[in-house]
């Protein structure tokens, strides 16, 4: 089938025009694989469709055969011959065993009328048949491709979000998706049904009169032409429509998400504005689209009529009989639907190309980061780490590496059991090795060894399963607490997550929450103070109980007692575990094993808190600006 219908394509190469033709081809070969488990049954609902296509044809026979037992009034005989379309001259009479004068009667007047209502009946109940099994598939298509696409999105490294916009993301995983549902479908049913429909009723009524028939047509090629002229300012305006949309998400996105940098700068206004004028331009944009496609309907309309009207002038003059000049007319009535349908059909094209175009980008992006073909499961990693001669440039918006290197040459062992803290001017490339253990990089050169195996030859789950995080900005999701300090373990008891909470000394403040653990810790935890965010993401990390613990300026938002505490905390969770810590507040790390100096990308030194205030310009200069402005410089061991 989908060989069918890229065959279709190729045929309406001219008509598509070639960008259009090769997105189309390109979605329904995409498209293809999703559809091909319900092959059969899509082919079922098609067929479906056909035939209730088909009965149109069907059902005007059936009234050209009640007209003639009806509307020649009470004179009419069961004998007298009924003529029809394809099947030709029947008598009745014959059929039913009646006599040849006997008359049709108010009785056989209403059993005759009353089999409209059952003709009618049967080709809508086929059509709603294969509208609804197509409506399923389509649903079950558009559930994968949607699934597809968020982990597809998922998979991407922290270089793809960095440069995507979120509001455009959550646009064409939730909006595009859908759009290639409901016009995919429409397209399904619209080239299933309306061509046969045309066919079955032209070919009862060349049957009944080809020269009123091939007069009513003559003018429906000219219906072409405004199709055609349309059919270029669609695309155009379907484009804009797409990117103004996209754009009216991240208007939203960033406001909803920074709004209480929006209310700290009083910029409600300046918001609302760049709402509007968004707004406006999408409604600008579907307005014209809306236009566009309604627009067809009447001229494709009005251009029939012509041909529909010299017909009737041709009915009159040959002096139809009432029923066959009824038949005519219905017949041509039921015609405007199916060629309104399928006048709009390359427009339904472009609107779904336009969509899967986007889906299936994203969902087809290769992530930056992926695991080797070959990569192994680590397993619980004791916690050693090791940078050789690792050096890593970000790219630059084009996707060019930069020039100078955010970390340079840098060769350095980490032992299990051990602090280790990076220190260092804004810049220097700590949060850079950071990301790098977490393989939210590759290096460009040299490479990072987990337990003496490269970490690219590792699975990227298994690796960060070895890896408990507490980052400077904590993050948490609109859930409660309980959930929130569960996703360090998924499958964490609740004792267990109260345990790691008095570890991190978060239960205290728990417990006088309303709600406790089950509250709801609001967007982003904005019902939490800043320290008590820091603390349920320690008691995540805990929970997590990983070999290696990264810390992000763990304790930069606690008071002077929490940030004590917190230490304690922190140094009974490092036993038996790798502890990197990046900080630039001095007095979190002083009791570090090894503290390591960089600046511009390279390591400058490497040593305890003493050696360094000894040895190392760099780390004086930090210490004594540091404590010079806390006005107080803590006892050196």
């Amino acid at each position: 089938m989908i060989a069918s219908v890229l065959s279709f394509l190729d045929r309406r190469h001219y008509f598509l025009g070639a960008e259009l033709h090769r997105v189309l081809q390109r979605t329904v070969a995409s498209i293809g694989k999703y559809v091909f488990p319900y092959k059969w049954r899509l082919l079922f609902s098609v067929l479906l469709g056909m035939a209730s296509a088909t009965f149109n044809g069907l059902m005007l026979i059936g009234f050209q055969l009640i007209f003639s037992l009806v509307l020649k009034g009470q004179t009419r005989t069961m004998g007298e011959p009924v003529r029809l379309p394809l099947i030709g001259k029947l008598n009745l009479a014959d059929m039913l065993g009646f006599e040849q004068d006997a008359p049709v009667g108010l009785v056989g007047v209403i059993i005759a009328c009353s089999f409209i209502p059952i003709l009618i009946f049967i080709r809508g109940f086929l059509s709603y048949l294969s509208i609804y099994m197509q409506a399923v598939i389509a649903s079950k298509v558009v559930y994968k491709i949607r699934n597809d696409t968020f982990r597809s999105v998922m998979r991407q490294s922290p270089a793809f979000f960095s440069n995507a916009r979120t509001g455009e993301l959550m646009q064409t995983v939730v909006m595009q998706t859908t759009a290639v549902h409901q016009n995919a479908m429409l397209l399904i049913q619209t080239l299933a049904q309306r061509p046969l429909t045309i066919i079955s009723i032209l070919t009862v009524l060349f049957a009944q009169d080809w020269v009123f028939t091939s007069v009513a047509l003559l003018i429906f090629p000219a219906c072409v032409w405004p199709i055609m002229r349309i059919g270029k300012s669609a695309r155009a305006v379907g484009q804009n429509e797409v990117s103004g949309s996209s754009d009216l998400m991240v208007v939203l996105q960033e406001s909803f998400a920074g709004s209480r940098l929006v209310k700290s700068y009083a910029r409600e206004e300046h918001q609302c504005e760049l709402f509007e004028v968004t707004n406006a331009n999408v409604v600008r944009n579907t307005l014209g689209w809306t236009r566009l496609l309604e627009l067809v309907g009447p001229i494709v309309e009005s251009v029939a009529s012509i041909g529909i009207g010299a017909g009737l002038v041709y009915a009159w003059y040959r002096g139809l009989e009432a029923e066959n000049f009824f038949l005519l007319v219905m017949a041509l009535t039921q015609i405007y639907p199916p060629v309104k349908e399928l006048s709009r059909v390359q427009m339904l094209m472009q609107r779904a190309g336009l969509a899967a175009e986007l889906v299936f980008q994203l969902l087809e992006k290769v992530p930056d980061i992926l695991d080797a073909p070959d990569a192994v499961d680590s397993g619980r990693a004791r916690g050693a780490v090791e940078f050789r001669d690792v050096t890593f440039s970000y790219l630059e918006s084009d996707g060019i590496k930069k020039e100078v290197p955010a970390v340079n040459s840098i060769n350095l062992k980490l032992d299990p059991g051990k602090f280790y803290a990076f220190v260092g001017p804004s810049g220097a490339g700590k949060s850079t090795l950071y990301s790098l253990i977490l393989r939210f990089y590759d290096p460009d050169k040299g490479s990072i060894l987990l337990d003496g195996c490269d970490i690219r030859k590792l699975t990227q789950t298994s690796l960060r399963g070895n890896i408990g995080v507490v980052n400077q900005d904590t993050f948490l999701f609109h859930t409660t607490i309980l959930e929130n300090i569960r996703y360090g373990r998924l499958d964490a008891s609740r004792e267990e997550i109260i345990e790691a909470a008095k570890k991190a000394h978060a239960h205290e403040f728990i417990e006088q929450i309303g709600g406790g653990y089950d509250a709801v810790v609001g967007e982003g935890g904005c019902k939490l103070s800043g320290g008590q965010k820091q603390r349920l993401s320690i008691a995540r990390a805990i929970l997590r109980n990983a070999p290696i613990l990264l810390l992000d300026e763990a304790t930069s938002a606690l008071d002077t007692e929490s940030e004590k505490i917190i230490q304690d905390a922190i140094q009974v969770l490092s036993e038996g575990k790798t502890v990197v810590a990046i900080a630039h507040r001095l007095s979190t790390i002083l009791e570090a094993d090894q503290i390591v100096v960089m600046d511009h990308g390279y390591i400058l030194d490497c040593g305890s808190h003493s050696e360094l205030l000894v040895r190392n310009p760099m780390y004086q200069k930090l210490y004594h600006l540091q404590f010079s402005a806390d006005e107080k410089i803590p006892e050196i061991a």
